[in-house]
């Protein structure tokens, strides 16, 4: 079955870049249940914003998937650290049919830039991808829970550790 692959990341304590691997015949069934957790007025769920209460019903809620997110760290120069994270990211999405990253205004350019490169570096041209900002599609919303779960440890981290892994860059 094609996967369908979701990134956002988390600036907390270096860069921690987040890839949700969906398989592509649940991803509307995903969107729907993540949009049905949204609250009056709100147009995003965005981990950093939420209650602990909610940030354990999302988990919840992502725990039920059958997705897997692979989770990309990379330490010093911002810049430096997001291009090796995301050529990471094109290398373990190779064969994927779709890779959707949340968009950041500042690195726009130079994210655009290191994509094409990787993609024409591994002949991988059948993928294809975009730069989104995050309310454009709820999956976003499953890396940035799960980076930021990760980056907080203890019980956060072992909320998602039956799947999330820890990928060489």
């Amino acid at each position: 079955m094609p996967i369908h692959v979701f990134v956002d990341e988390t600036k907390t304590r270096g860069l921690l870049m987040a890839a949700a691997r969906c398989q592509a015949g649940e991803v509307a069934v995903q969107r729907k249940a993540l949009r049905g957790l949204l609250l009056p007025g709100q147009e995003r769920l965005h981990f950093r914003h939420e209650s602990n209460a909610r940030r354990k019903k999302i988990l919840g809620v992502i725990g039920g998937f059958h997705a897997l997110v692979d989770l990309y760290h990379a330490d010093g120069d911002m810049v430096a650290a997001r291009r090796r994270c995301l050529r990471a990211i094109v290398r373990d999405s190779a064969t994927a049919e779709l890779l959707l990253i949340e968009r950041d205004e500042s690195t726009m350019d130079s994210d655009r830039q290191v994509i094409h490169a990787a993609i024409q570096r591994l002949g991988c041209f059948d993928l294809r991808w975009n730069l989104l900002v995050p309310k454009a599609d709820p999956l976003l919303w499953i890396p940035d829970a799960v980076a930021w779960a990760w980056m907080h440890g203890g019980h956060w981290r072992q909320a998602v550790s039956d799947f999330s892994q820890l990928r060489p860059l």
